[in-house]
């Protein structure tokens, strides 16, 4: 029950907050606002059409017309990769992206988007980023080094191993290649497979080649794009990271926005982004569903198992937070949120 508790109360502490935040902005003139806004994925995966599109509509409602979009899809103003810098220089008014891409530039993009095995559900992101601090260290860690406003995008993935070969225990991912990306791609090697940065786009050409044996992904993700016919396994429980990306805004643009248009973007990004995580989570466990009825054997982690993949994530955590004091930050901020509920000392 008290687990339970956990799980409903920021929910509905979100509903009786979005309830207020949905309210149209009042005008302050009638000047528009249009902003250049790109994706990093494809219309296909719920991080767009859900998280995406969802905040788009919610802006341009709430702000009662007064802040238009023109999107662009991946790669129209500049490659995935390089929409950090896009923004920084206002190529890009608005992008909305994955930390992974960047952890180059901003170490603490590993804790961003969700380290190995810390966030099962989307609620414990939300309590990471707006009850324990860690969105005023993310959104600093790019702040300060760039010319851009940051905003944390709650996800809630189904994240997990799939593999075009039949896997039954963690044991069996050792020597596979997959495809893997930032912090996960130093997971899977510290399971004992190697990993591979492999473009989204590329993915199924990738499996039907045989030029992968499988990759961490997001299960909603593996449906839309076709993935599930070269699949035998995918481990599933427990949940790898539900899951963080982000909206990075030029803070130039930012700046000449009046302070009723600029509440206007920050509740659509905390109240109306769990509207479009829950929406999210459906679609995913609607594909899991999918890939069961198309034969896909569907596993869980045995006790030992979880055991010691919590011993090697955890083990990773560490070296992610010897990478900057921001890093450190970030992580130690996570691991207190674990010791609260009761799952590592």
């Amino acid at each position: 029950m008290q687990r339970m508790l956990g799980r409903i109360l920021p929910m509905l502490a979100a509903a009786v907050a979005l309830a207020f935040a949905g309210q149209p902005a009042s005008a302050q003139s009638d000047k528009v606002f249009t902003l250049k806004y790109q994706h990093s994925y494809p219309p296909s995966l719920s991080f767009y059409n859900k998280t995406g599109m969802g905040f788009i509509k919610r802006v341009e409602d709430w702000s009662n017309g007064r802040i238009k979009f023109e999107v662009f899809e991946a790669g129209a103003l500049a490659s995935v990769g390089g929409m950090l810098e896009a923004v920084d220089s206002g190529i890009i008014d608005v992008s909305q992206s994955w930390g992974g891409f960047y952890v180059g530039d901003v170490p603490e993009a590993d804790v961003e988007t969700g380290l190995p095995l810390a966030w099962d559900e989307a609620y414990e992101v939300y309590d990471a980023y707006y009850n324990r601090g860690l969105r005023e260290v993310i959104s600093n860690a790019y702040e300060s080094r760039f010319n851009v406003k940051h905003f944390p995008a709650i996800i809630s993935m189904q994240y997990a191993i799939a593999t075009t070969k039949p896997v039954a225990n963690l044991n069996d991912l050792k020597g596979l290649k997959l495809r893997a990306i930032g912090v996960y791609g130093e997971f899977a090697q510290a399971l004992g497979a190697s990993a591979t940065v492999i473009p989204g786009a590329e993915l199924y050409t990738a499996l039907q080649l045989g030029t992968v044996d499988g990759l961490i992904y997001d299960a909603e993700a593996m449906i839309a794009t076709g993935l599930e016919e070269f699949l035998k396994t995918t481990l599933i429980k427990p949940n790898l990271n539900a899951g963080a990306g982000h909206w990075l805004i030029n803070r130039d643009k930012w700046n000449a926005l009046p302070p009723d248009l600029q509440k206007v973007i920050e509740d659509a990004a905390q109240f109306g982004n769990i509207a479009s995580a829950m929406s999210y989570r459906a679609t995913a466990e609607e594909n899991v569903g999918v890939m069961r009825t198309k034969g896909v054997k569907m596993i869980s982690l045995a006790a030992e198992d979880r055991a010691a993949a919590d011993k090697v994530a955890h083990e990773l955590w560490d070296k992610v937070a010897a990478r900057s004091p921001g890093a450190a930050k970030a992580v130690e901020i996570v691991k207190q949120q674990q010791r609260d509920f009761g799952r590592m000392k």
